[in-house]
Parts: C-alpha cells; sequence; structure tokens
C-alpha cells in the first residue's frame, strides 16, 4: 500500500490541497496556480466562476490570469450549469506538462489563455 500525505484546508469554501513531500510526481496532478470555489454548487448566470487567487510565478500568473476573472469555458466546454467540484476535479486539474485552455471574462473582454499545467 502507498502512503501519501496530503493536508485539506477549507478557507471560506475554497479548497487548498498542499501535498507534503513523501508524495511522488506520479501521485499529483498539473497545478495551475489559482484558487477557485469548490463545492457542490452550481454556475449560474447571476453567479459566475471567479477566480479568486492567482499564485505569483505560477503558470497561470504567468499566462496573464488575474484574481476576479471570470471562467467561462475550459478546452471547450462551457462551465455555466456545472458543480465547482466537477469543474476544479475534471476541467481544471490534469497531469502536469498538459496544456488547458481557458476562456475568461475581464471586465466585459473575452480572453483566452493556453495555460501549461505544472508540477
Amino acid at each position: 500500500m502507498k502512503r501519501v500525505s496530503l493536508s485539506l484546508f477549507i478557507v471560506a469554501g475554497i479548497a487548498v490541497l498542499l501535498c507534503a513531500s513523501s508524495c511522488k510526481k506520479d501521485d499529483q496532478k498539473g497545478l495551475l496556480g489559482i484558487v477557485v470555489p469548490v463545492g457542490q454548487e452550481h454556475v449560474k448566470k447571476d453567479s459566475p466562476y471567479v477566480i479568486t487567487g492567482v499564485y505569483e510565478d505560477s503558470a497561470a500568473y504567468r499566462a496573464g490570469i488575474r484574481p476576479d476573472d471570470r471562467i467561462v469555458q475550459i478546452d471547450g466546454v462551457q462551465v455555466q450549469g456545472l458543480s465547482y467540484d466537477y469543474i476544479y476535479n475534471s476541467l481544471l486539474r490534469g497531469p502536469a506538462g498538459t496544456k488547458v485552455t481557458i476562456v475568461i471574462l475581464r471586465k466585459g473582454e473575452t480572453l483566452v489563455f493556453d495555460v501549461m499545467r505544472g508540477s
């Protein structure tokens, strides 16, 4: 049995998952370096999926993604109507070194970002 040490912190409905040094690279999914909501809520027209934080020097930061950006599409999938957990676990996360295309709405302007998931 492989033992993995994880810490999960939930602060104001936002999950931050930290993998201790005992995690092997294969145990981790690629990271974008953004903080987003998780939970059973669904994205609605009046309740968009908003990035609440971007880690400096992360893949997302280098691509130009910023806090308060509203994600509207990920790899061709519209997020409206999807649960926060599904978006986070199935669309944003993926193997390190793979590209994800994120369509953002920022101050009325639609922007497209291709971001390489880091480790």
